[in-house]
């Protein structure tokens, strides 16, 4: 349903004419969006509306998992974590890429990430 909103409505790019802008770098992507604004008073109170979640949570995180699993991960919980991991330790920078900034900069005449 979202695929269509963001892309069959507005005349964007859908289904299988999605491109995949990692592989075919440079081709123009036809990229839709939609975005969707609701009330939650509008069909329940918010309290009510939070146990529901809370409840659902629930299920959610005692599911049995596969071997070898520790934790039912929700959507967004990851990247929330990561993110504030890295504005407390800031960004890694593979050792790679950091050598190869460096050169650049000894290159430029400016200073090194340090």
């Amino acid at each position: 349903m979202v695929g269509l909103l963001a892309g069959a409505l507005n005349q964007a790019a859908f289904g299988r004419n999605v491109v995949d802008f990692v592989k075919e770098q440079g081709k123009a992507t036809n990229t839709g969006h939609a975005i969707v604004a609701l009330s939650v008073e509008a069909f329940a109170p918010a309290a009510t509306f939070k146990r529901q979640v809370d409840a659902a949570v629930r299920v959610m995180r005692g599911a049995e998992r596969l071997p070898e699993v520790e934790r039912i991960w929700l959507p967004g919980e990851q990247s929330h974590r990561k993110r504030q991991d890295r504005t407390k330790n800031g960004i890694p920078v593979p050792k790679p890429l950091r050598e190869s900034l460096d050169a650049a900069a000894r290159e430029l005449a400016i200073a090194p990430l340090g």
